[in-house]
């Protein structure tokens, strides 16, 4: 409790998040879920002592994680035990006013503190914050999604407080991934590279994927539209265009699996068949997408990933997923080799090429939207099976720790490693797979009934409520 990472086999913690506990602040929306109201005041009660010009381990901290993870979960559970706020949750922490407000003191506090990283002449942020000295560091660039992913935050923010200045410094960053320049950095249309200069906003390179550096970027322009469908609708026009480059270009097939997506990483328009773990959330973001424009195309295209998902996890021998996996589309002599593929067929035309499971959650992520989607549920079966087996293969006394092999029966080497988006992510989306719609008024639209999106959830998970009409 008060650090940021949990070492689950040592018992031991990192501050490598500023010092800020992380682990519980990201934890905090999951417990209101819960309805866990003693571990709610206990966490309400942590960030109340918070003191943000206070950094554990050094003077900075990073402006992208701080923001999802920290600010998004505080933020929302702001929005989720308003008495005010017509969410389900508000009976919670009632005879606590002081811890209320001391949420929405220490909120507007710490998202102070983060505007100086949008301190540049461009106004692109730089990463790393010192938010005693309100400075940045000297970086030259910033990342695709750090400078792409605040707008959600920064906006709630904006409309919870009545200060227009957070969406601002949002939107002047944002502008230069809306407009990039110069147009022949992008491989095709909508689709970026990784870094961004920071003194011009202009794009730096042409290597990147749908996860790692890039990832909430994209999944921001959907949902900045569910939460405001007018201000944010060019952002819904930009999530199109690369949806469409994305089915057009960029969309792999593994051999002797046709029924089968993946999304290969490119650099300039050659692709290459590796996908991270972190690039599975496109599934999810797809059908989300599809389901609010009612484009069947865009919602088929989602479920097909979220379905391969379901084989990447049924292909192990623990039956959780990969950090990477590779493939090969047309069985060449070359991966066939590498691979000792004698030989290469649609039975192992996929292969295991980065065997940790660090507890991610998007492939889980992408199974949710494709149950709001469908009812199908399988989706739900996979899920329960996933659990079972993390209980099985990653429980420790303490927690969950991730694990050096997802094909070795017990899961190899535990790692020692539990990051925060356990709690705000995973075991988030594991619940509400299973969450009946009579009980929650939070869930995504669901497509069979026509319900539509009163909330939006962050990159992390953190539930906002919109501020535009539902879409």
């Amino acid at each position: 409790m008060g650090h940021d990472s949990l070492h689950p086999v040592t018992n031991t913690c990192d501050d490598d998040f500023g010092g800020w506990g992380a682990t519980a602040v990201d934890a905090l929306t999951t417990a209101i879920l819960f309805e866990k109201e003693d571990v709610v005041k206990q966490i309400l009660t942590f960030i109340s002592e918070l003191d943000f010009t206070q950094v554990a381990g050094g003077s900075s901290v990073q402006l992208f994680e701080v923001v999802i993870r920290h600010l998004g979960s505080m933020i929302s559970a702001h929005d989720l035990l308003n008495p005010s706020g017509g969410s389900p949750f508000s009976h919670l922490v009632t005879k606590d006013k002081l811890l209320r407000e001391s949420l929405y003191k220490q909120m507007v506090s710490l998202g102070g503190a983060l505007t100086c990283g949008f301190s540049t002449p461009s106004g692109i942020p730089r990463n790393w914050v010192d938010p005693t000295l309100c400075t940045t560091d000297s970086g030259h660039s910033n990342t695709v999604a750090g400078v792409g992913s605040n707008i959600l935050e920064f906006a709630r923010l904006s409309e919870l407080t009545g200060h227009g200045m957070y969406v601002t410094l949002a939107r002047r960053a944002e502008q230069f991934l809306i407009n990039p320049h110069p147009v022949d950095k992008m491989p095709w249309p909508g689709i970026l590279g990784s870094f961004v200069k920071v003194a011009d906003g202009t794009l730096m390179d042409m290597k990147a994927s749908w996860g790692s550096l890039a990832d909430s970027f994209y999944e921001y322009l959907l949902k900045a539209y569910i939460y405001d469908s007018v201000v944010y609708e060019p952002y819904l026009e930009r999530w199109k265009v690369a949806v469409d480059s994305t089915i057009r270009y960029i969309a792999s097939h593994p051999y002797g699996r046709p029924e089968q997506t993946l999304l290969p990483y490119w650099e300039g328009t050659n692709l290459f068949n590796v996908m991270d773990s972190l690039s599975w959330f496109a599934g999810g973001n797809f059908i989300l997408g599809g389901m609010v424009t009612g484009n069947q195309t865009v919602l088929d295209f989602g479920l097909s990933i979220a379905d391969t998902g379901g084989a990447m996890y049924a292909m192990t021998t623990t039956g959780l997923g990969a950090e990477f996996v590779v493939w090969t589309d047309d069985c060449n002599t070359a991966f066939a080799e590498q691979y000792h593929l004698s030989p290469c067929n649609g039975s192992n035309s996929v292969q295991v090429s980065g065997p940790e499971f660090k507890l991610r959650p998007e492939v889980i992520e992408s199974w949710y939207y494709a149950y709001r989607a469908t009812g199908n549920p399988k989706y739900q079966d996979w899920a329960w099976s996933a659990f079972l087996a993390l209980e099985r293969v990653c429980r420790t006394e303490s927690g969950y720790s991730a694990i050096s092999d997802v094909n070795a029966v017990d899961g190899g080497e535990k790692l020692d490693k539990m990051e925060s988006f356990l709690f705000a992510e995973l075991l988030k989306y594991l619940w509400l797979l299973h969450l009946p719609d009579k009980d929650a008024n939070f869930h995504v639209q669901d497509s069979r009934t026509g319900r539509r999106n009163t909330w939006v959830l962050n990159t992390e998970a953190h539930l906002f409520k919109v501020a535009g009409v539902p879409v």
